[in-house]
């Protein structure tokens, strides 16, 4: 008789707190960026040739949406890569020879409104947004370090394979 009576509690203890729980952490994982579809594949030796080690390239769709590969240094032309790009665009920093990371290059703050991409500093390692003035650190793996936005800059998995730097979501 006492399981008959312990059966009821335990069902609504979990309708109480672990079921509102469980969807609470659901808001907590959505994506703060809208999603676009990430698959690029750049080559070390010819794309990325003139990114050296601490240095930071961005990649912005062109007016009919193929990648346009910008170095921070005016003297590396810009590279049109053949491949589409969705979105703002991205970051790529360049920690070490084989050491990548890939951020998306649309401020965190509002972001599903207003959808801002950042403007790169003189160093190219403190992106700005024009809308709220938020700043981020790619040092730091891209967290804000000034102005309203609370989340980091959304990351992409980069990983490199036979002499290509593969970026995917």
């Amino acid at each position: 008789m006492k399981t008959k009576q312990y059966i009821p509690k335990l069902g609504l203890f979990f309708l109480i707190f672990i079921i509102p729980g469980v969807e609470s952490c659901k808001d907590n994982n959505k994506d703060y960026v809208p999603y676009v579809p990430v698959n690029l594949v750049l080559d070390l030796q010819t794309d990325l040739s003139y990114l050296g080690v601490g240095e930071t390239a961005i990649i912005t769709p062109n007016e009919y949406g193929f990648g346009v590969l910008h170095f921070a240094s005016p003297k590396y032309p810009e590279i049109t890569l053949g491949q589409e790009v969705y979105g703002n665009g991205l970051i790529v920093y360049r920690f070490d020879i084989n050491e990548f990371v890939t951020y998306d290059i649309t401020c965190t703050f509002n972001a599903t409104t207003d959808y801002c991409a950042l403007d790169m500093d003189d160093t190219w390692l403190i992106p700005k947004c024009p809308c709220c003035q938020s700043e981020f650190n790619i040092l730091l793996e891209a967290s804000p370090v000034s102005g309203p936005a609370a989340l980091p800059l959304k990351a992409y998995t980069t990983f490199i394979r036979n002499n290509q730097l593969y970026i995917k979501n």
